[in-house]
């Protein structure tokens, strides 16, 4: 799976998990300042992500995510 479709997933998930418009959902917005995702939408995106992608994402490794940039950074660091 290309970045691009790895993002348009991710950015589907966020948008619906953080109940948000996917447009204000960029590359580089900061999920937590920008979207005010909190602990528990991260978990929820992480355990989504996994679903998604078929993958195990490492909790420790997910809490330093802060952009769809580093979420697909570890989409593809798994696959």
């Amino acid at each position: 799976m290309s970045d691009e479709e790895v993002f348009q997933e991710l950015r589907a998930m966020c948008a619906k998990i953080l109940a948000v418009d996917p447009a204000v959902i960029t590359r580089e917005v900061d999920l937590r300042d920008r979207l005010e995702a909190d602990s528990l939408d991260m978990a929820e995106l992480a355990a989504a992500t996994e679903d998604r992608f078929k993958l195990t994402v490492d909790l420790d490794t997910a809490k330093e995510a802060r952009t769809l940039t580093d979420m697909v950074a570890l989409v593809q660091a798994a696959a």
